[in-house]
């Protein structure tokens, strides 16, 4: 049980445990578990495009870091060339991670882990 393993406390000597999760709001309060999924995908996309794009990707990139805060947070990562309102970044981002799979996967099959 990793409650006890962590705490010292087995979920048997404290019953509220099975309530710990609604303490924590970000879990329930205005999507806000989506939000880092969708900020991550964005990232992910965002950072592809930065490492392997062209030289448009990079000032694009520029671009947005320049804009800060003055205006709306689409509009400022429209400026880096992710339209948030649009599923390409979603389906890039979920290219850069079958990708990382795929690497990850190669690497076990050579041995390259630890155990």
């Amino acid at each position: 049980d990793l409650n006890q393993a962590y705490y010292g406390l087995p979920k048997e000597d404290n019953p509220q445990i099975q309530y710990e999760w609604a303490r924590i709001p970000h879990f329930y309060y205005n999507f806000y578990v989506y939000q880092y999924a969708t900020g991550f995908a964005a990232a992910s996309y965002l950072a592809e495009k930065i490492v392997h794009g062209n030289q448009v990707d990079k000032a694009r990139y520029l671009d947005y870091l320049k804009a800060g805060s003055s205006a709306y947070p689409l509009e400022v990562i429209a400026k880096a060339g992710v339209d948030m309102t649009q599923a390409d970044y979603l389906e890039g981002a979920f290219q850069v991670f079958a990708k990382r799979l795929e690497e990850l996967e190669s690497l076990v099959k050579q041995g390259v882990h630890r155990e």
